[in-house]
Parts: structure tokens; C-alpha cells; sequence
């Protein structure tokens, strides 16, 4: 289980990473991503629920 919760933290800061880099080019791309956007929650949301999710493990 910790190799687990290892790599969920991984995850974590990788969309964390991510989040700064859509907040950077937001300005210029925010059509395209919205338009490609996979998911039903916001960014912000979903990592969120992950670090919440995590803790309760």
C-alpha cells in the first residue's frame, strides 16, 4: 500500500506541474483546452479530490 500511496503523491504533483503550465498559456490557448477537455471537474477539483482521497487511505 505505501508503493501505492507513493505514486499517488507522484500523480499529484505531476497535475500540480500540469495545473501552473495550463495557468501560463491560459491567456492564449484557454478555447482549445476547454474545447479538448476530457474531464467533468475542474483542474483544481480533481486534485483536490485525489489529495483528499489519499488521505483518507
Amino acid at each position: 500500500m505505501e508503493t501505492f500511496k507513493q505514486a499517488l503523491d507522484a500523480v499529484i504533483d505531476s497535475m500540480i506541474k500540469l495545473e501552473a503550465e495550463w495557468e501560463r498559456i491560459d491567456n492564449t490557448h484557454s478555447d482549445y483546452l476547454a474545447e479538448q477537455y476530457p474531464l467533468s471537474n475542474d483542474w483544481r477539483e480533481i486534485v483536490m479530490i485525489l489529495m483528499e482521497w489519499k488521505d483518507s487511505l
